[in-house]
């Protein structure tokens, strides 16, 4: 299945018996980026070397090497290259049952419940530099160094570093902080069902209406919700979906590109053409071409 067939991941990462898993990915060399989703583990975005861009929470962060994320379970973010930027960063997710089974417990119910909905978490972006990104950065290069070694004796070691790098999080100076309101939460809530909306109808015709009647707003008051929320336009979102669906079904099938632009929305193959060139820097039959092509 395609990852573009869901927007909420529900892949199981790592054991049934021990939710974790230690992710490696490089720009634009494996993937040119991952596009809005959630998730319901927490997790932990480390950058090892270039650059790149990264939505979280609604806000746009370009990361630099060991500048850290948190991504909290169920929050709707995205990464994609910045410019021509090259970068490598590593993903850390986990449940928060493999450091507490029992959602009932004191430390499940004053703790890991606040993370996991964001009232305690004072910050995304752990830039590095600061106080906070010096603290937690060298448990979480522990974490990426040892990561073939998780199901081979460093378990404990695993959970010791999670709890360690949890306690620092919640024990940060948090007196600026503000916790999400009600209308943030909403937001989230809206931005999840437009997404979903447009991952099943983004090959019809959809307006800017349309989606706002999904989120039950005013069409001026949704674009600026999404703007916020995502950092573009949702004109722009429905593109870019669109043009990553056309990218896979020019790997995966021998249509021609009329079928392809019209089958994933586009009604002018013309602005299909340079729209796709403008992403991906090649016409479509050349980015064909060139995935197609033998590697020497």
């Amino acid at each position: 299945m395609s990852h573009r067939e869901t927007l909420h991941e529900k892949a199981a990462h790592g054991m049934r018996t021990f939710p974790y898993a230690v992710y490696h990915a490089r720009i634009p060399e494996w993937l040119r980026g991952f596009p809005h989703h959630w998730h319901d583990e927490f997790e932990i975005i480390i950058v090892t070397f270039g650059r790149a861009s990264f939505t979280a929470g609604g806000e746009r962060f370009v990361c630099g090497k060991d500048d850290i994320l948190l991504i909290p379970g169920g929050s709707i973010h995205s990464i994609s290259q910045d410019g021509e930027e090259k970068c490598e960063y590593f993903n850390i997710l986990f449940s928060f049952s493999l450091l507490e089974e029992n959602s009932e417990s004191h430390c499940s119910r004053r703790y890991f419940s606040k993370i996991g909905d964001r009232d305690s978490l004072c910050e995304i972006f752990i830039k590095k530099g600061t106080e906070l990104n010096s603290r937690l950065l060298p448990l979480v290069s522990d974490l990426v160094e040892n990561r073939t070694e998780s199901y081979s004796g460093y378990e404990l070691m695993i959970k010791s570093q999670l709890f360690r790098i949890m306690h620092i999080i919640l024990t940060e100076d948090c007196a600026e902080h503000q916790a999400r309101d009600g209308n943030a939460r909403a937001n989230t809530e809206r931005l999840r069902n437009v997404l979903s909306y447009t991952a099943e109808h983004f090959r019809e015709k959809i307006s800017v209406s349309d989606a706002a009647g999904v989120c039950s707003l005013s069409p001026s008051r949704f674009m600026g919700m999404f703007r916020v929320e995502t950092g573009m336009s949702f004109i722009k979102y429905l593109n870019e979906y669109r043009l990553e669906s056309s990218s896979e079904r020019l790997c995966d099938s021998d249509d021609s590109v009329t079928e392809i632009a019209l089958s994933n929305g586009f009604e002018n193959v013309s602005y299909f053409i340079r729209a796709f060139k403008s992403k991906f820097g090649c016409t479509p039959l050349e980015y064909r071409n060139r995935l197609r092509s033998p590697q020497k």
